[in-house]
Parts: structure tokens; C-alpha cells; sequence
């Protein structure tokens, strides 16, 4: 370095974001458009766990994204300016010899550049492309043998805003999947057999886009089709809970239960006996079956119970209710998920990775990040989860009831005078041992008191409370609770 240059700049540094390019950039330009322009950075430098998308043809909708990673990185950035003095009678000079190490020919090299360099700022995060990239299909397609191949691409996306005729012409079967490679990284395989092979090819033919067995902790899946119930649980389910270290105490309250009650849902007994979710996950194999189809999905069933052959088993079949758009209260109330904010998976970053955020789940007495167990939401009534009053309001657009949890003196009287005049003698596979058209009425009766009951809080000016406003990527769903994919572990 020679005299003059050194760092200059005082204050706090600046901080930036470094994205390693897999490539040479010509044009600064267009090498950000293929990142999708700088808002499409922005947005994604602003979620700690999104990886940054690479399109090489940022023009072609089925282009498949090459991504990068998110790396914390410490380096600092530098602005080097090399300056070459000009001479103005170089023809007088003596030329130096770029051999010559002497003293004066030094002093002259020196005296000919000169290189200033200023700290710009700290680079705390970098992208970096070490993935692989997925494969890509374009849309061409072969008229005859021989002849080469046309691109179809025109003829699949709009060019702007075309006419109503334009979706009735003739168009090219082009249904390429949104991605074609499950993971990006290179896995060591070695061709070994799976562990579970032999009960995968018990499976049927017609399941498909299974990516591994379930984890069932030993629990019992029962179809409304299956002839006998399960009357013991499975062999590894009370040795499970014993490898878990749970006491009897535990066992024997949620027997208790189940003596009260012959079905449950896992919401009811998570609220009733302060029970974690991964307490529940292993106790309830031990006392009970699971409902996957039929009257009585998502339940819990005592083992032994059969619900198809007990007349007075409507009381507690399973009540789907959703929200509806009238009156504004879809717009209230907050959905389980948001398809318009989904995100592929492959824009998340790696699972095998340390997560950069993590979202604590302290919703029904979940542990936190010290290992303690905290309610959240202390001030909310719980009962909400699985109770339905007249001024209540459901927590989630969809929610799955029990009858007997369904406090509404018009739904009550709606089913007795159903069963008594005309209940079922055979129980069917949709309705159970109610008769058809009593959920429809069910259901127009608490959609009218959730209406009342939001124009009522909204002329008072209390609005909805905001537990109760909380979006659904902050707490688990109780939907979620009573789902095939929750019970199992997944």
C-alpha cells in the first residue's frame, strides 16, 4: 500500500447483505431481475428462513429456481480506488526497468500508482448458491418424427389481457409439478433397503404422494368400515409410557375420563386435564382408538366402545362447522391457514438446518424454550377450544364440535325431537344415528348467533378481543389437534 491510502470514515458502520452470484455479471441489471427484482430481495432478506430464488429465465413462468442459502458471515467492505499518474513528458523519462530492484527504481514504481481504500461497512449476511438445481422442462413439443421440436409457450400464457375466447381454444397438455426434486443437496444413499419396506408394499395402490409411514406411537386407526372394534391396545403402548417416565397419576386421570365419556377429542382432554400435547400423544393408546372416518372422525374412542352399535352414541358425533362470508365475520375471525401466503417448501430453508427463527408454541400448556411448562393465554377461556355458548365466538373458521359440547338450547332441542321422531335404525356412514338435514339446521342456527353476537360487540365498540384475532401462525390450530397427521406424531 502505498502513501496516502489508508480507511477513513467515522461513525457507525454500515450494514449489508452480500449475495454470491453463481455466475459472471455482465449487467447488474438484469442479473437482479433474475432474483426476482429488489423488492423480491427485500421481502426475502426480511424472513430469517427464506432462501433466496435464482430464475436463469426470469421471463418463463416454469422456470425452476435455483436457491440460496442463508449464512451469517462477519467481513467488511472495502472501496479500493487505483490511481496511475500521468505523465506529461514521458518521452524525457528514462524507462525503469521492471527487473531492476534497486532503490531509485522502486521509488519511481511508487511514485507512478497510488491505492486508497475506504471501510465502506460490515457484511453480517450472505446468500450463498451451494445447492443444486432442480431440472428443467420446457414446453416443446414434437409435431412428427424426425422434425424438431416447437416451443408452445405462447399458446399456455397469456401475453396480457386476452378475450374469454382465449381460454376456449385448443392448448397443449403442459402440467409440469411445481417442483420435480424432493431436496437440493447431495444425499449419501449407498442403496440401502429401508427399514420398513416390507409394510409399505401392504399398502394399496390407489395411495399415492406418500413420502414415508406414518409415526403412530402405537395408536389404533379405525375405519367406520372395519367390522370389529380394538378392545386392548397394542403391546408397545404401556411399555412406551413407562420408557417416557410418566407416572400413574397421569394414566389414571385420563382413565377417569374415559369413564365419565367413552369418546373424546384431544382439544377436550388437553383443556380438561392440563395434559402437553406429547403427553396425550402416548397416553391415549393406552385407553383408546382413533376415528379417522365416519360420524366420529378426529375422536378418540374408548377401547372396546363401538360407537355404531350404541343408539345414544349421537350425542357425541363429530360437528364440522366453518365460518361463512356472510355479515363480515369470515373477515373477523382468523382461517387455520392462509393458501394466499403459502409458501413451496423449497423456499424454506434446509429442515436438517439449525433454525434461524423459532416460533414458540406455548398455546394449551406447551413447553417453552427454558423447558418450563406456561398456559398461554391465561385471560381466554380455554373451553373455547372445544365448547360452543350463545356469545361465543369460534377461535378458528373451522372447527370440529362434539354435540354434547354444543351449549345452545335450540341445537339441543333440534336433536331431541330429531331422535325422538325420526333417528336412524342402522347407523350410516355420513349422518350416524341422526337424520339427514339436522347439521345443515344445526349449522344455520350458530352461524345466526355468531352474527348477533359480532353486531352486538361491534355496536358497543368492543370489537374482538385480541386472543382472539391472533393469526394462526402464532398458535397451534385446534383443528390441528384433532387431525390424522397431529395424532400420529407428524
Amino acid at each position: 500500500m502505498s502513501h496516502g491510502s489508508g480507511f477513513s470514515g467515522t461513525g457507525k458502520l454500515r450494514q449489508f447483505m452480500c449475495i454470491e452470484y453463481p455466475g459472471v455479471v455482465e449487467n447488474v441489471d438484469k442479473m437482479i431481475e433474475t432474483l426476482g427484482g429488489i423488492e423480491k430481495v427485500s421481502e426475502v432478506y426480511c424472513e430469517d428462513n427464506r432462501r433466496m430464488e435464482l430464475r436463469f429465465r426470469p421471463n418463463d413462468v416454469y422456470c425452476k429456481p435455483t436457491c440460496g442459502e442463508r449464512h451469517n458471515s462477519t467481513a467488511l467492505l472495502l472501496r479500493v480506488v487505483r490511481r496511475k499518474k500521468k505523465k506529461k513528458y514521458q518521452e524525457q523519462e528514462p524507462e525503469v526497468d521492471p527487473l531492476d530492484v534497486s532503490e531509485e527504481a522502486a521509488t519511481k514504481n511508487q511514485e507512478e500508482l497510488s491505492i486508497k481504500t475506504d471501510l465502506i461497512g460490515v457484511v453480517h449476511t450472505t446468500y450463498k448458491f451451494n445447492n443444486l438445481c432442480d431440472f428443467q422442462y420446457v414446453p416443446l413439443i414434437s409435431m412428427e418424427d424426425g422434425e424438431p421440436q416447437i416451443c408452445v409457450y405462447n399458446q399456455l400464457v397469456p401475453r396480457g389481457m386476452e378475450k374469454a375466447d382465449w381460454l376456449n381454444q385448443p392448448a397443449p397438455l403442459y402440467l409440469p409439478p411445481a417442483a420435480f426434486t424432493r431436496m437440493d443437496t447431495p444425499q449419501d444413499y449407498r442403496y440401502r433397503r429401508e427399514a420398513n419396506s416390507e409394510s409399505k408394499s401392504k399398502m394399496p395402490q390407489n395411495i399415492i404422494c406418500r413420502t414415508r409411514q406414518r409415526r403412530t406411537h402405537f395408536a389404533i386407526f379405525h375405519s367406520f368400515k372395519d367390522e370389529e372394534v380394538p378392545k386392548d391396545p397394542l403391546p408397545g403402548a404401556m411399555s412406551q409410557i413407562r420408557v417416557k417416565f410418566m407416572d400413574t397419576a397421569l394414566y389414571q386421570g385420563l382413565k377417569n375420563e374415559f369413564e365419565k365419556r367413552p369418546i373424546w377429542s384431544k382439544n377436550a382432554l388437553r383443556v380438561r386435564l392440563d395434559y402437553t400435547k406429547d403427553k396425550l400423544k402416548y397416553l391415549l393408546p393406552t385407553l383408546s382408538y382413533y376415528f379417522h372416518t365416519g360420524p366420529w372422525r378426529n375422536l378418540w374412542v374408548r377401547l372396546g366402545y363401538d360407537p355404531r352399535k350404541d343408539p345414544n352414541a349421537w350425542i357425541y358425533q363429530t360437528f364440522d362447522y366453518r365460518i361463512r362470508q356472510a355479515g363480515g365475520v369470515k373477515t373477523k375471525v382468523e382461517a387455520k391457514r392462509s393458501y394466499s401466503n403459502y409458501v413451496l417448501p423449497y423456499k424454506s430453508s434446509n429442515a436438517s438446518r439449525r433454525k434461524t427463527s423459532v416460533i414458540q408454541s406455548l398455546h394449551l400448556g406447551e413447553a417453552g424454550d427454558d423447558g418450563s411448562e406456561e398456559v398461554a393465554g391465561v385471560d381466554k377461556n380455554l373451553e373455547e377450544l372445544y365448547v360452543f355458548r350463545p356469545g361465543m365466538i369460534p377461535p378458528y373458521r373451522q372447527m370440529f364440535y362434539q354435540y354434547c359440547d354444543i351449549q345452545v338450547p335450540e341445537i339441543q332441542k333440534l336433536l331431541e325431537e330429531s331422535i325422538l321422531s325420526g333417528a336412524n335404525k342402522v347407523c350410516s356412514e355420513k349422518f350416524g344415528w341422526l337424520p339427514a338435514g339436522v347439521e345443515a339446521k344445526s349449522r344455520d342456527i350458530m352461524s345466526h348467533l355468531i352474527e348477533k353476537t359480532i353486531a352486538e360487540r361491534t355496536a358497543q365498540g368492543q370489537g374482538l378481543d385480541e386472543e382472539e384475532l391472533r393469526s394462526n401462525s402464532d398458535t397451534d390450530s385446534p383443528t390441528e389437534g384433532n387431525s390424522t397427521e397431529e395424532e400420529t406424531g407428524e
